[in-house]
């Protein structure tokens, strides 16, 4: 759950980056559906849309991580604080 009272701290500028770079995320993986973000901030049951048998590789993983190390950096405590344990999917429309 995200906590909404660190949302109502966050600029309303400093929210669409957060999103935005977590869309960039999944434009640049077509394939990934979703990820789970441990308390330590690693990605963790991350799920995919491949074809049977396939695996993401660690090179797949490390993108992930990097993204999120990303968004940690440009804004540590807030971006850490809504991280911990979030679940992020793809959207449909």
């Amino acid at each position: 759950m995200v906590d909404e009272s660190l949302l109502l701290r966050m600029s309303a500028e400093r929210a669409a980056q957060f999103q935005a770079r977590v869309t960039a995320l999944f434009e640049r993986l077509p394939m990934l559906c979703g990820f789970h973000v441990t308390e330590d901030l690693r990605a963790v049951a991350i799920a995919v849309h491949t074809w049977p048998g396939w695996a993401p590789q660690p090179a797949f993983a490390e993108e992930i991580a990097a993204a999120l190390e990303l968004l940690i950096v440009d804004d540590a405590e807030d971006a850490a604080a809504l991280l911990r344990g979030m679940t992020f999917a793809r959207q449909l429309h």
